[in-house]
Parts: structure tokens; sequence; C-alpha cells
């Protein structure tokens, strides 16, 4: 990531959560923390932001003002890339999801950006989280009473998380209350797809090992059908989303069952 990429990052991130901390900076940017503060000591020069012990926080200067993040689309994009994206709709489906988890459930999370910001704001409570994606361990790491189950495979660079016929075959030795997956598009004939066939053919093992099936997906995503099927719309249980969806997608959602939830 380029250092100006990774600056306005970092801008957008506080722009979201109005402080954070050198360390959950850091994590997001995948840095070490001393490239992290050499960053924040450039914007507060710059006056955009201002530093303070342990992290930082957007100057309210700049908050109202236009901030420019390097345009990307979900195609072919690194999982850092994607973190960019809608992140308002991603931090609103991720706390409305929240009220489904409970003491002593085991979930499992995909490696979606969505998901990401989903564990970011799971509570520290007797659970157990099942996942194939680096960036959800970081994460859940620092959570005590949160039980980790790593799924293992082939490491990608770009997705950060792990892939492959191994990862699929260890699903098969676990028991999932409740699936948060993401996609990249769902339409009326092809239902839920992605723009990568592994993570396809892995949500769909996800999918029949689990009990409940939650999507988290932001309102751009609808009426679009992407390169790999995921699944048929009647095969989720819950979808959670940023609007309210058009009529004709509403009444099948109804056929099959599916209640929708607005952030």
């Amino acid at each position: 990531m380029l250092i100006l990429e990774r600056q306005q990052m970092i801008i957008q991130m506080l722009s979201q959560h109005n402080s954070m901390t050198v360390n959950e900076l850091a994590q997001l940017c995948s840095v070490s923390k001393e490239t992290l503060r050499r960053d924040l000591r450039e914007l507060d020069e710059q006056g955009v932001i201002r530093r303070s012990h342990g992290g930082a926080m957007l100057l309210s200067t700049v908050i109202n003002q236009p901030i420019i993040v390097p345009k990307v689309s979900n195609s072919g994009s690194s999982f850092r890339q994607r973190a960019l994206i809608n992140t308002d709709a991603k931090t609103r489906i991720a706390r409305k999801a929240q009220q489904f988890v409970n003491p002593a459930d085991r979930i499992a999370l995909d490696s979606s950006s969505t998901c990401w910001f989903f564990a970011r704001q799971l509570p520290n409570i007797d659970m157990t989280v099942i996942t194939y994606s680096i960036n959800m361990i970081q994460t859940l790491a620092a959570k005590s009473q949160i039980q980790i189950f790593v799924l293992g495979g082939a490491y990608s660079v770009v997705d950060e998380d792990m892939g492959g016929s191994i990862t699929e075959k260890m699903l098969a030795d676990f028991t999932i209350d409740k699936l948060f997956i993401s996609c990249d598009g769902l339409d009326f004939d092809n239902g839920l797809s992605d723009n990568n066939d592994h993570h396809a053919r892995l949500k769909k093992q996800m999918i029949l090992s689990a009990r409940e099936v939650f999507l988290l997906m932001d309102s751009t995503k609808f009426n679009r059908n992407s390169f790999a099927k995921i699944c048929n719309l009647g095969d989720i249980d819950v979808l959670i989303t940023d609007q309210k969806i058009d009529e004709l997608l509403q009444k099948e959602m109804d056929w099959h069952s599916v209640k929708v939830i607005i952030a």
C-alpha cells in the first residue's frame, strides 16, 4: 500500500470512528506501530488530525470536508482496499447484526470486509468463532472471552485469508449455530454470488454446516450477478442491509421466508 493511500485510509477510518488507537490503525493498515506513528506525525503537521497519547482524532475543521479516497472496485481488489468502500453502511450493518449474537453461540465468519466490521464490534463474551480470515483472527485475539478456531489452508496475500480444499474439509468437523457472510452480488435468478470462485465454494460449504445464515450486505450489491454462484436466496435466513430493498426483491425475499432488516 502506498503512503498516500495508507494516510487516506487513516483519515477515512477516523472520520467514521472519531478517534482510534495506534494499535487499531496499525492493525487495519497492516503496518508496524512505528510506521503508523510516522503517518500520524505527518498528518498532524498537515493540520488534518491531532495526535494524542496512544492514538489520534480527526480535527473538527476537516470533519465536514470531502475526504478523497482512492477509487477502487470490489472486483479483484485486496481486503484493505475493500475495507475502504462504503464504510458507513458496513458500520451500521455490523451494529445491527450484534442483536443476533448471544453468549455460548458458535458462529462462523467469512473473510469479507463487512464481516470484519462486524468482528470489530463483537462483545467480549463467552462464544466460539470459526473463521479462515487473518484479519478476523487479529481483531478477535484482543477479546479474551472469545474462543477462536482457525480453518487452515492455502494462504492468499491479496485476501489475507486461507482457502482451498483443506479449508473446506475442515468445516465438516464443526457445527455452526450462526453463520455471518457477505457477497459481491445478489439477484433474483442467480441468488448470491462472489467474484472469487474459491470464496464461493467455501461459503457454500459454510452454509451447509450452519443452522442459521445471516447475509450482511450493503445495497450497492443488489441486482448484481458476480462470477461464481454461492447459493439460492432460500438458503439464507436473514438479510441485513443499509437501505430498503425494491418491492420486487422484497416479494422474492418474502417468498423464500428471508427476514430483511434495515440498519
